[in-house]
């Protein structure tokens, strides 16, 4: 049996054109997909003391839903500082339990809640400063796509995350004309 060269071309060409197709379309879906990640983030800061939130974030370019955050309980028990509450234990190991699903998050949106506080004094610290503890994310696009995403989750301040930032300077009063 003979294959005719035109007949083998065409053949070629279809089977490169069914591979693109299929690359094209697993990359635009990769693309156009929700990207949701977990963090804590400072809320505020006085002098003695520091507050956190726990924040989700879709940075994706697609809404995402059914919203969890895994973590092993022992490895949750290492965010507690020395002077955590009861209640705030509680309310820190509720974010990584069923009931805490987050239903739908919109691309773009940010989700927080808090995640206790850090004092000077040891009695004011309801969290570990430092401490770092992996976490599996779990989420779904609109059309029931499965996604995932292990990331470590510390409790630290992220604006000066090595220790320092520069002051916001305030403005010159210099060359300013009064009337």
């Amino acid at each position: 049996m003979q294959i005719d060269l035109p007949i083998a071309i065409s053949m070629g060409a279809l089977f490169v054109s069914l591979v693109s197709l299929y690359f094209t379309r697993r990359f635009w879906l990769q693309s156009n997909r929700p990207i949701v990640t977990a963090f804590v983030d400072e809320h505020s800061a006085l002098n003695m003391a520091s507050t956190f939130n726990l924040v989700i974030s879709n940075t994706g370019n697609r809404p995402a839903v059914n919203i969890r955050l895994h973590a092993d309980a022992d490895k949750v028990s290492s965010l507690h500082g020395e002077g955590a509450t009861e209640q705030m234990m509680e309310e820190i190991a509720r974010c990584f339990e069923d009931e805490s699903m987050v239903a739908l998050l919109r691309n773009g949106e940010d989700l927080s809640t808090a995640f206790g506080s850090f004092g000077v004094e040891k009695s004011n610290r309801q969290v570990n400063y430092g401490a770092q503890i992996p976490i599996l994310v779990t989420y779904e696009d609109l059309d029931g796509r499965r996604y995932k995403g292990r990331m470590p989750l510390k409790v630290f301040v992220r604006n000066g995350f090595a220790g320092a930032v520069w002051s916001k300077s305030k403005p010159s009063s210099r060359g300013a004309r009064h009337a």
